[in-house]
Order: C-alpha cells, then structure tokens, then sequence
C-alpha cells in the first residue's frame, strides 16, 4: 500500500494499492465506472460514476484504475464535519470531454460540491495516485484539444515523444486544476510512479493488464 505523506486534517486512513495487497484489504465496489465526471455520495448499491464522497465514518470508498489517476480528497466541512471523495480520473474525466454537463472535469466537479457543502478547497488535503504518466501517455489530437481547453492549461503538459506523438501529463493537469481550484500545494501528497514503468508493482492497461486493477481509496476514522 502506498500512502500519501501528507498530514491529515481527521483521523482517517487512505493509500493506493499495489499488486501485493490482498484483496480483503480494499473496498467493496460501488461504482460502474464509465470514464465520465459524475460525482455522488456513496451509495449502498452500485451506482454508474466515476466519483463519491462520504462524510459517514468508518465507510472506505475507492476508485479502480490501471492507467488513469485515482485522485483523493479529505477536508472539514463549515461545521467541522468530515469529507472524503475518490475519484477515477482519466483524460475524459478530467478534461470533461463528451460529458453533456457543462461542469468542467471530475476533479472540478468534486471539489464544487466540497464547496456546496461549505468547505473551502484550501483546507482539502489531497492527493493524485500512481498512473501513467507524461513518458508513456502517448495520445491523440482530440485529447489535447480537450487539454487546452481546461482553463489551468500550460504549454508545459505536452510533450512530444520519441515517436513524435504528442504525450500528455495527465497528473500535471490534474495538480494544475487543483490549484486553479484554490487548493494548497503544501498539502499535496501526490505518488507520483508511472503504471507503465512499474510491472513489478503497478497494472496497466496499456501494458496488456486488461483484469487487474489498483485502487486509491479513503475512509473516515
């Protein structure tokens, strides 16, 4: 399990899974993820989206990826309440490409309803999980069209790679949003590794691991 080194604002417990942790230690599933920007409090049944958030203790939620950034969040409500969300960000996911809502990617999204709620996205300690990244994220036009139009967007999260394709750092965009989003660098506890680069630890999907999968998970207490 790999833990983001962060101070946490409650006492929870939180962490991106590997290749060697049993599955009696992860979440149940709750989702159908469908590489979308929906958001929702976690449910008792399975829903179709591609984030929760909870404020209930003891109820560990989670998102599955093997390429794509699972992306944490834990910050106190107005009252003091806590809340957590997980959520499964691929380039459609945090760019909000094809989604019909116009409500920009997943990590926006999740961070407006924290604001609904009565946080304030300063507060969140956060934290992006193993994915693959800008090296091997060899990708199309459409998706830096996409990219670009994310209003955090700098020249510096593309790439071209030795193919002479573009690559993207979808982490990069990602961190680049949440500060847009007013959240505080200092309480960044990002893992950076790379899918691709980590067979002994990591699945990929691009690697030819279509089953298996890591998880980003959280739970309150």
């Amino acid at each position: 399990m790999l833990t983001p080194g962060v101070p946490i604002p409650f006492p929870l417990r939180w962490g991106f899974s590997t290749r060697q942790d049993a599955p009696e230690t992860l979440p149940e599933p709750r989702l159908r993820q469908v590489h979308r920007c929906g958001v929702v409090e976690a449910p008792d049944a399975l829903v179709e989206a591609d984030g929760l958030w909870t404020s209930r203790v003891g109820v560990r939620i989670g998102v599955r990826v093997a390429d794509c950034v699972p992306v944490l969040l834990a910050g106190p409500l107005a009252d003091g309440t806590p809340w957590v969300a997980a959520l499964h960000a691929g380039w459609r996911g945090a760019t909000g490409y094809g989604d019909p809502d116009p409500g920009g990617g997943i990590l926006r999204r999740g961070v407006a309803r924290y604001r609904v709620l009565g946080g304030n996205p300063q507060d969140l300690a956060w934290a992006c999980g193993p994915a693959i990244q800008a090296c091997h994220f060899e990708v199309g036009p459409e998706v830096i069209e996409a990219a670009r139009r994310d209003p955090s967007w700098r020249e510096g999260l593309q790439a071209i790679g030795p193919g002479g394709k573009a690559h993207l750092d979808l982490h990069g965009l990602l961190k680049a949003q949440a500060l847009d989003l007013g959240m505080d660098p200092a309480k960044d506890g990002s893992v950076g590794l790379c899918t691709m680069c980590r067979p002994d630890l990591l699945y990929s999907y691009r690697r030819g691991d279509t089953t298996g999968r890591q998880w980003g998970w959280i739970e309150i207490g």
